[in-house]
């Protein structure tokens, strides 16, 4: 525990612990009348009213046998000389008072922390502003989603980017985009035969930003992007069997082919991390 003192100048004089402070007694640097207090917040009080402290009286002192003038002296030097170790060692242990406004300071901080938590804690509207807050988390798509147009320039714009990442809504407005453009092109080729070219013209424009966004909606939930490549084996082996005339390896494959596009469209289809993740940073942040 921390003691502070009034010596006789009238200074403020801190000390780390009671032996200090005893030592200091000893040492005649604080009386019976010595103001002193305990810890930083104590009251200030006379020292013979500290608990611990041992004071000589001069009855004692005048009771006790003066020895031979050679052994008081030996003793009076090496007592003197014990005593100034000891206030030197207290000395270098003294607290400056910029220390103590610090720990002051800081008591006070701390203080002023622990009530702000508990008037949180005891506040009615804390719940809400974290329900408010998670609830925003898990709908970030809703809030910070690119629109249709936007998705499309977006795409576009990365066309032959395979990195990074997009979300679920850049990602399935890109893909309306595309059923939207096969449709038109299909229209017109019912109305019109000869313009079935815009619908081949369209495909090879789309195929290499498709592959790429597909790619990227891959990244955002860490998945590699080559997970879209899936269905391939499957297709080529019933394609196999197909021309070989073998129905049940046909419908095997089919089904195997089947399983793995339900699962990509999970994949699609799932939100993406909410961090940074290995193939870069959230897109909708």
């Amino acid at each position: 525990m921390i003691y502070k003192f009034i010596d006789n100048n009238g200074s403020e004089i801190s000390v780390n612990s009671l032996e200090s402070l005893q030592a200091l007694v000893d040492s005649d640097t604080i009386n019976e009348s010595t103001k002193v207090k305990a810890g930083l917040r104590g009251k200030w009080t006379i020292a013979l009213e500290i608990e611990g402290l041992i004071f000589n009286t001069k009855d004692e002192v005048q009771n006790i046998s003066e020895p031979e003038e050679d052994i008081k002296s030996f003793i009076t030097q090496s007592e003197n000389s014990s005593k100034k170790d000891e206030i030197e060692e207290i000395k270098e242990k003294v607290v400056t008072k910029k220390e103590e406004e610090k720990i002051d300071e800081e008591e006070t901080k701390v203080a002023q922390e622990v009530s702000e938590y508990e008037n949180n804690e005891s506040s009615n509207d804390t719940s809400d502003y974290y329900t408010e807050k998670f609830e925003n988390n898990d709908n970030v798509d809703e809030f910070m989603a690119p629109s249709l147009p936007e998705a499309i320039k977006i795409c576009f714009k990365k066309y032959f980017d395979f990195k990074g990442r997009a979300s679920r809504s850049e990602y399935w407005y890109f893909i309306l985009f595309i059923f939207l453009g096969y449709g038109a092109g299909f229209l017109l080729g019912l109305i019109t035969p000869a313009l079935f070219w815009l619908l081949g013209i369209f495909f090879i424009g789309i195929i290499i930003p498709a592959i790429a966004a597909t790619t990227r909606r891959l990244h955002d939930i860490n998945k590699s992007g080559w997970f879209q490549a899936l269905p391939i084996p499957p297709g080529i082996l019933e394609t196999i069997f197909a021309t070989s005339r073998n129905e049940t390896g046909e419908i095997i494959f089919l089904i195997i082919g089947l399983a793995i596009y339900i699962y990509l469209l999970v994949l699609y289809c799932t939100a993406g991390d909410s961090k940074t993740n290995r193939f870069g940073k959230n897109p909708l942040k």
